[in-house]
């Protein structure tokens, strides 16, 4: 299935694993967009935890989501 944005909507990606030899306890895996650094706000975003990898399944509609957070956009939810 193809999204509005391009992307399959079930096309799993790993933004990042849990990583306990690392002194954060966390490695990105480089498919994070430019400037998250938070795992928080990657769940915040929709991203999840499955076991020890943060994965998402629609990477257009995770980058968009992201980028209207850093440009300050909130969504009117009325």
């Amino acid at each position: 299935m193809v999204d509005e944005w391009g992307g399959g909507t079930n096309e799993k990606v790993v933004l990042g694993r849990k990583d306990p030899h690392s002194w954060v306890g966390f490695q990105w895996t480089g498919e994070e967009p430019e400037g998250l650094n938070d795992p928080a706000q990657a769940v915040s975003l929709g991203a999840e935890w499955v076991g020890d990898e943060l994965v998402i399944y629609n990477k257009p509609s995770f980058d968009h989501n992201y980028s209207r957070v850093r440009d300050g956009w909130m969504e009117d939810s009325d």
